[in-house]
C-alpha cells in the first residue's frame, strides 16, 4: 500500500469517526467542525491542509496510474493521532476530584468550624452533603456574608450548623453562579460545551458535581471546576 492509498484510507476513517461521534450529517465538513472546537483549534491549519490533500488525491485524475502527490509519513501520523484522540476522549470521571480527596462538610457540621479552612480551598466552594451523601448546598464566602447579615449583630455560635444555614447555602441562592450535575461517563468535551453555553447565557458555572446518576438526587462522587475543563485545549 502506498502512502497515498494509506492516507485516503485514514482520512475516510477520520471522517467516519467524527460524523458518528458528533452525529454530523453526511454533507457536513469535518474540517470546519473540528477547526471550531477548542481542543483542535491549534491544529486547524494542519486539518485544513489534510483536507486539501485528500481532495487532490480523491478527486483529481491520476497520471500514468499514479497519484499526483505522495503524502509524507508525518501527515499520515497526524491523521492517526487525530483518530486516536477521538477514540480515547476523556470522561468526567477521569478528571474529577474524587470525593475522598475533597474538602466537604455535612449538614450537621458547624459553620464557624469551617471558616478556618476556607482560605486553603482553591475553588472557594465547599460542598455540603446530607446524611445520604447527596449535595444539599455549597458554602462560599458570599454565603457566609449572607449568614452574618441574617444574624443582625448576634455572634455566630459554634452550634450554628449548615442545616441552620440551609437557605443561604442552597444551590438556588447563588444568584451569579450556577451548578450542574453530570454522570462520570459524560465526555469532557461535552462538558466543555456546557460550560461555554452557561457563560454565553450570562451565568458562571462555578462547579460541576459528578454524581451516581448524573442528577441532584444522586450520591456525590467528585467535583469538576472550570479550571479542570476550560484550560485543556490541546487534543494531543
Amino acid at each position: 500500500m502506498t502512502n497515498a492509498e494509506e492516507y485516503i484510507q485514514k482520512f475516510k476513517e477520520l471522517e467516519s469517526i467524527v460524523k458518528s461521534t458528533f452525529s454530523l450529517n453526511d454533507w457536513d465538513s469535518i474540517t470546519n467542525f473540528l477547526s471550531k472546537r477548542d481542543e483542535y483549534r491549534p491544529f486547524r491549519e494542519e486539518i485544513k491542509y489534510c483536507q486539501e490533500v485528500r481532495n487532490l488525491l480523491q478527486h483529481k485524475q491520476k497520471i500514468g496510474g499514479e497519484y499526483p502527490v505522495e503524502p509524507t509519513r508525518e501527515m499520515i501520523n497526524f491523521l492517526e493521532r487525530t483518530i486516536d484522540s477521538l477514540k480515547n476522549r476523556k470522561k468526567c470521571s477521569e478528571i474529577m476530584v474524587p470525593k475522598n480527596r475533597l474538602y466537604y462538610k455535612e449538614c450537621s457540621d458547624s459553620v464557624r468550624g469551617t471558616l478556618g479552612k476556607m482560605t486553603k480551598i482553591p475553588t472557594g466552594h465547599v460542598p455540603v452533603l446530607d446524611v445520604n451523601g447527596k449535595v444539599c448546598g455549597v458554602f462560599t464566602a458570599v454565603s457566609f456574608l449572607h449568614i452574618i447579615a441574617s444574624k443582625k449583630g448576634e455572634p455566630l455560635g459554634a452550634e450554628y450548623s449548615f442545616e441552620d444555614a440551609k437557605d443561604y447555602i442552597s444551590l438556588n441562592h447563588h444568584s451569579s453562579e450556577v451548578y450542574r450535575f453530570v454522570e462520570g461517563s459524560l465526555y469532557v468535551d461535552e462538558l466543555k460545551d456546557i460550560f461555554e453555553s452557561t457563560y454565553s447565557g450570562g451565568k458562571r458555572l462555578a462547579m460541576v458535581f459528578v454524581t451516581s446518576n448524573g442528577k441532584s438526587d444522586g450520591k456525590l462522587l467528585g467535583t469538576i471546576s472550570p479550571w479542570d475543563v476550560l484550560g485543556k485545549e490541546n487534543a494531543f
